[in-house]
């Protein structure tokens, strides 16, 4: 797959599970190989996203038993500190979590290979071109439209449209890569844009990168570009498709 054209035009048909919100959708329907380049583009994000939460046993259901659910640990003990913090600080009304425990530890380490990555510089060069794709997706409804559409989801629904409109809205405020996982951090968690909102999230992936090493993130990626390039060609398929049964 021609990486000018990933980092470029197509990260809008690669992202389209996280600002469609159709991960569930996904999880059933992503694995046919008679998929054009969109498609393969997001089964490409779908292989990845089950690798992190589900791992590599495609021959049994999916069970939130991948990485980023083995390593939530790291950081699962700061869960009321994190909003606690965030109230003190004005970014939320309440220290009440909007997620459970589970759901914001595992998703804070899944944000910490996006921020690890980042901080490689690996996407310095490319980040005002994927800023320019993301950041105004309704801007040509008809394109957005006919996307959703071969991709069947429907951009009628206001839901889809709202989220999308929201997903652009945080890939605008973005300042540099790292903010990118950092301003859907701040959006799922319910807290203010503001910078020192930034600052909050960026504080404890600090955490976590200093508690997982440097070779651990580089194994992972590793593995889960192998397990998406298996994906891709044809070579695995998980047997029962499908959200995870727990």
């Amino acid at each position: 797959m021609d990486l000018e054209y990933l980092l470029g035009d197509g990260m809008r048909p690669l992202m389209l599970p996280d600002y469609a919100d159709t991960h569930l959708f996904a999880y059933e329907h992503a694995w046919g190989m008679g998929s054009d380049l969109n498609g393969r583009l997001i089964r490409s994000h779908i292989a990845g996203d089950w690798w992190i939460h589900f791992g590599d046993r495609l021959a049994e259901p999916a069970r939130r038993r991948g990485w980023a659910y083995y390593r939530m640990g790291t950081i699962a003990r700061m869960y009321e500190q994190f909003y606690r913090d965030a109230c003190e600080k004005n970014l939320c009304a309440a220290p009440d979590p909007n997620d459970s425990r589970r759901g914001w530890a595992h998703t804070m380490v899944e944000y910490s290979v996006d921020t690890f990555l980042a901080r490689t510089g690996w996407f310095d060069g490319a980040f005002n071109g994927i800023q320019e794709r993301l950041a105004d997706l309704l801007s040509n409804q008809e394109a957005w439209c006919r996307l959703l559409s071969t991709q069947r989801v429907n951009p009628s629904d206001a839901r889809v449209w709202e989220r999308t409109r929201q997903y652009s809205a945080q890939v605008a405020r973005s300042e540099s890569p790292e903010d990118l996982a950092v301003m859907g951090a701040i959006g799922k968690f319910g807290l203010e844009f503001t910078r020192e909102a930034r600052e909050h999230v960026v504080r404890y992936q600090d955490k976590i990168l200093a508690e997982v090493p440097e070779e651990e993130y580089w194994e992972i990626l590793g593995s889960m570009t192998k397990f998406a390039s298996e994906i891709d060609l044809g070579m695995v398929a998980p047997l029962f498709p499908g959200a995870p049964v727990r």
